[in-house]
């Protein structure tokens, strides 16, 4: 890749925002079912309220600081499809810029400006993030941007009380934010570079972020009461995201809904064990990688997966697929498979079996599971240690 200066390199990011805008243009007066259900009631009923304290009326299924941004967009004089659709945009943008400034980090010579315009156009370009806020209003930009600012904060600035705070800031906004929590505690097993302490920071941002709502009324403990509301919200294995449980739909909740999660917590220990023991010298590249597999692993190998839950992994899995070329093709596999299932749940697009969506997904998995694990395996064999992986 050739040096890039810096005169081109604003150039081009200038270009690539405005393409971003323009794909999100085109689909902005699309009604979709979240906002037509959902985000237009909360809006509505906060605007007729008119004020702060309709913050403590509000009984939506998001947080208190997604509930405080609808009550902000009721002052502004635009409907609200277009400013609730902004607001994701506005993070589209933070998304692709914390990936962009991720992976410049990779690189020390004169390149890093066109590594970081490639990740920069393949997030903002990315057709998931195009469809999720231009076309249907939904934030998954908003705790996914969140969560890669603190991926970057803790591991390429090496800030992890700001970085903490950031990442409780995104929990706050969704739960599944947590799906990039398991590589920043695996990094700190590996460098122990912070304090766990540091962790505290999580109910602060949160408390923080609901100071709004306590303010209208809510009692302080809001913030975690609508947490534990939302855990127990959707009682299903599966739910439209084409996963594992996409093959075991009726199997009771109750039962294995708590053997999904321990299962899911031994498959990452698993991954946390060899990771701290191969001895490999990781780069940043590494931690791109491993964080997308993380974050996939939760929305595979988890229940009750919304269509959208594998928002992160489906960002930073073509950036990985700039390092690495053999992840090319599964993150290509990756964002179509997710772009049918959207399109068929949302935008009236001709319906594929979720078994067969489900199929695709689990190779693409498997395929990206051995991919990193077998690269663990293969260093811990040539550092001295058993043979337990051989190509």
């Amino acid at each position: 890749m050739e040096k890039i200066t810096r005169g081109k390199f604003w150039a081009a990011i200038t270009a690539i925002s405005i393409a971003g805008l323009f794909l999100r243009f085109l689909g902005f007066h699309f009604i979709g079912v979240d906002y037509q259900v959902c985000l237009s009631a909360w809006f509505d009923q906060m605007k007729e309220i008119g004020n702060i304290s309709a913050l403590a009326a509000y009984k939506g299924n998001y947080n208190y600081p997604y509930a405080t941004i609808l009550l902000l967009l009721t002052f502004i004089p635009v409907p609200s499809l277009y400013s609730i659709k902004m607001v994701s945009v506005l993070f589209d943008f933070l998304t692709a810029g914390c990936i962009a400034l991720t992976a410049m980090h990779t690189i020390a010579d004169g390149r890093r400006n066109g590594i970081g315009l490639v990740a920069y156009a393949l997030v903002l370009c990315n057709p998931l993030a195009v469809m999720n806020s231009g076309y249907l209003a939904q934030c998954e930009s908003i705790w996914t941007a969140l969560g890669l600012l603190s991926f970057y904060l803790i591991i390429v600035k090496e800030r992890s009380g700001a970085g903490m705070f950031v990442f409780g800031a995104a929990l706050t906004f969704k739960l599944q934010a947590i799906f990039i929590l398991p590589i920043l505690l695996i990094f700190y097993f590996y460098k122990k570079k912070f304090s766990l302490l540091n962790l505290l920071w999580i109910p602060v941002a949160l408390e923080i972020l609901c100071i709004p709502a306590i303010i209208g009324g809510c009692s302080w403990s809001s913030g975690f009461s609508k947490f534990f509301h939302l855990m127990g919200e959707y009682p299903f294995m599966f739910y439209y995201y084409p996963n594992v449980w996409t093959f075991f739909q009726d199997a009771p909740y109750h039962v294995f809904g708590t053997v999904a999660v321990c299962f899911t917590f031994i498959v990452l220990l698993i991954f946390a064990v060899l990771f701290t023991k191969c001895g490999k010298q990781y780069v940043l590249q590494d931690y791109i990688q491993y964080a997308a597999w993380t974050a996939m692993t939760c929305a595979m190998l988890l229940p009750c997966m919304h269509e959208r839950y594998n928002y992160m992994a489906e960002m930073l899995l073509p950036i990985s697929a700039v390092f690495d070329k053999k992840l090319r093709i599964p993150a290509l596999v990756l964002i179509l498979t997710s772009m049918q299932c959207i399109g068929q749940q949302f935008l009236h697009w001709p319906k594929f079996s979720y078994y067969a969506l489900a199929t695709i997904n689990i190779i693409v998995y498997l395929y990206f599971s051995a991919h990193c694990l077998c690269t663990l395996y293969k260093e811990y064999e040539r550092k001295g240690g058993a043979a337990v992986c051989r190509s």
